[in-house]
């Protein structure tokens, strides 16, 4: 096309006609001009295109994480019950002064459980690093820096740690022959465990701590399980 009007173009200026030289002169550049614009349209769409379906595989890899944390919180509140309930059996044993049972062995062991969850989620991370401006929906982009930039669940994470490790193992060895992971767990002396006041505030600590957690436990599932839906209308846009 644009050999053809410089051919006319060259016919043109030969003949000595320059009017005419300088409409087909405009034309070839306005040609021109459109051509590189069209070029710049179609790179525009190419580079989009890619950002959408880059987009698309990284709301679909943070949903998976999401829905991860959802199942592994889950699991922990169900951990955090079983253990709020086996410190109320022996609560109720003492209590009610009822006599030493081997079937309280278990129930020794699972009050002391406890659950660390960990919310990672490495999708997001890398998401991170890219530049969270990938994510073209704001709501979904504000709502993941609100659940993974929040460093509360590693705070209760430390002090649970702590409380076990600096206040319950030191009285553990003078009560129990030994503690046991989900395994029975047998008093030297059940009077003696049972008149103890610092093992019984350790089980109501225990259940109020788990409480507490299970409460936060939930609501950080729900914010996550909004996402994964916001996630979810999204990918089907």
């Amino acid at each position: 096309m644009l050999r053809f009007f410089s051919k006319i173009r060259m016919k043109l200026a030969a003949e000595n006609k320059p009017v005419k030289y300088m409409r087909y002169a405009i034309g070839e550049i306005v040609l021109v001009v459109i051509g590189i614009v069209i070029a710049l349209q179609i790179n525009n769409w190419n580079e989009n295109r890619k950002e959408a379906i880059f987009e698309k595989k990284v709301l679909k890899e943070i949903q998976s994480s999401l829905r991860d944390n959802i199942n592994f919180l889950n699991r922990g509140i169900r951990r955090n019950n079983a253990a709020i309930y086996s410190c109320r059996i022996i609560l109720n044993h003492f209590e009610k002064n009822l006599p030493y049972h081997d079937s309280l062995d278990y129930h020794f062991s699972v009050s002391l459980e406890w659950f660390r969850p960990s919310m990672n989620n490495p999708a997001y991370e890398g998401l991170k690093s890219y530049g969270l401006h990938v994510i073209k929906n704001d709501t979904i982009r504000e709502k993941l820096a609100d659940i993974y930039e929040w460093e509360y669940m590693e705070i209760l994470n430390e002090r649970q740690d702590e409380y076990f490790f600096g206040t319950i193992a030191p009285i553990l060895t003078e009560l129990f022959e030994s503690y046991k992971v989900r395994g029975p767990m047998k008093p030297y002396n059940y009077t003696k465990l049972k008149d103890s006041k610092k093992y019984q505030h350790i089980l109501r600590t225990l259940i109020s701590n788990r409480e507490h957690q299970n409460v936060y436990w939930n609501i950080i599932i729900n914010s996550r399980q909004e996402l994964v839906n916001l996630i979810d209308e999204e990918l089907t846009k």
